[in-house]
């Protein structure tokens, strides 16, 4: 119904310039994912729900419930790819479930590919990609150094990280005092 509105109304020459985006994307079916694209629609994804599969199936049935919350095949098909969390505010929990996907492994990401979702892509849904999003000369200098390497730790220790010290705008707001200057 989204899409078909989209269309009525314009279709790709006046949605696929305006960033839409489609929070809670987990409903789109492969069939529905050149359409997405072809709209510019960014889909905003929540990891925490990849963990309802019983409840997909009994809402769509079995059938529809492997259809649905797609990951890997929005990269694959070039839908830049956002994530968010409604469930517990732990982006380290959620990038560990994007990429086990524990019922779909198939469509699982990279912790690369789940970093960026979280940063640089979601700058990118709201217009701010040239203010935030990575680190780079002239950008507002938001960062957090973390307890642990998210990109070596094994997944299920994902969960535990924590930051030690965060900037916002190059400001520090948090310090564990766990870092020494030499």
């Amino acid at each position: 119904t989204f899409l078909k509105a989209m269309d009525a109304t314009g279709g790709k020459a006046v949605w696929s310039k305006r960033r839409v985006r489609m929070e809670h994307g987990d409903g789109i079916p492969q069939d529905l994912v050149p359409r997405v694209r072809e709209l510019g629609i960014v889909v905003v994804q929540n990891p925490t729900h990849l963990t309802l599969r019983d409840l997909m199936v009994r809402r769509y049935g079995n059938e529809r419930a492997n259809q649905l919350q797609p990951l890997r095949s929005l990269f694959d098909s070039g839908i830049p790819l956002a994530l968010g969390s409604d469930g517990p505010a732990n982006p380290y929990l959620n990038i560990m479930l994007a990429t086990i996907y524990p019922s779909k492994p198939q469509e699982a990401i990279t912790r690369e590919q789940a970093v960026t979702a979280y940063t640089l892509t979601s700058a990118y849904a709201e217009f701010a990609e040239k203010d935030k999003g990575s680190l780079e000369p002239g950008k507002l200098a938001d960062l957090a150094v973390l307890s642990q390497d998210i990109f070596k730790v094994p997944p299920d220790d994902l969960p535990k990280t924590e930051s030690v010290l965060t900037l916002v705008n190059g400001k520090i707001v948090y310090d564990a005092k766990v870092l020494t200057v030499h």
